[in-house]
């Protein structure tokens, strides 16, 4: 007769419930190596996948492609175009990506690279990009245009965007979040779309440098963004 541990390891739905207890990130990797049967469990219960090297994503990204939740922001190394093509060809059903991180612009991945990543992952509903400094206008026009679930945008320190970045954001019919932080080419009246395409805005951060002027922006807030419900302004 077999034992209730024995059961209990064979029965894949009595350990998943058993291993969703379990919430702490050291106390998960402990659980990963007790077995095959748990470590195959644990790996169908991440929601998120967090890569801090590159060198990681062959191995890592067949095992997790049910994430709905890609964390590259601590990548301690340049990630390149194919990197992102395998990663949107394993993960085609993702929901977030978090991408660069401002102490290491990721100045290998160019505009070409990313278009295809967001021609991959249409799903996408929450991207936050980090000092990428090859991403064009054109990268976020194609992000906008084919990723129709778009509720929330991060951009920060993206140099290379200008005012038709800010002209694509018509596309996004639900969005609701959005932050802008560090250096861009935007001009006061460039900033004025941000209300006149994005009615639906419940958040707004702007944290520009000093030079450029908000004041047009701010009035086309207030004339379109009936809704917002958060506005964050450092300068």
């Amino acid at each position: 007769m077999e034992s209730s541990m024995e059961i209990a390891l064979r029965d894949r739905g009595m350990l998943s419930l058993i291993l969703t207890r379990i919430s702490g990130p050291q106390d998960q990797l402990s659980a990963s190596v007790v077995c095959k049967d748990w470590n195959d469990v644990l790996t169908l219960l991440a929601k998120k996948l967090t890569i801090r090297s590159r060198v990681l994503l062959p191995s890592l990204l067949p095992r997790f492609k049910h994430v709905k939740q890609l964390n590259l922001s601590q990548c301690i190394d340049q990630l390149y175009d194919h990197d992102l093509q395998m990663a949107s060809e394993c993960l085609q059903n993702l929901l977030t990506l978090s991408l660069g991180n401002p102490d290491q612009p990721q100045e290998c991945i160019s505009n070409v690279g990313f278009v295809g990543f967001v021609n991959n992952c249409t799903m996408l509903e929450d991207v936050a990009l980090t000092s990428i400094p090859n991403l064009a206008d054109s990268g976020i026009e194609a992000m906008t245009r084919v990723c129709n679930r778009l509720s929330a945008i991060s951009l920060v320190d993206c140099r290379n965007l200008s005012d038709d970045a800010l002209e694509s954001l018509k596309n996004c019919e639900n969005i609701q979040e959005l932050g802008l932080k560090g250096h861009f080419g935007f001009t006061p009246s460039g900033l004025i779309k941000i209300g006149e395409n994005c009615p639906t805005l419940l958040k707004l951060s702007l944290e520009l440098e000093p030079s450029v002027d908000i004041t047009l922006a701010l009035q086309s807030l207030a004339t379109h963004c009936r809704n917002l419900q958060e506005l964050s302004l450092k300068f």
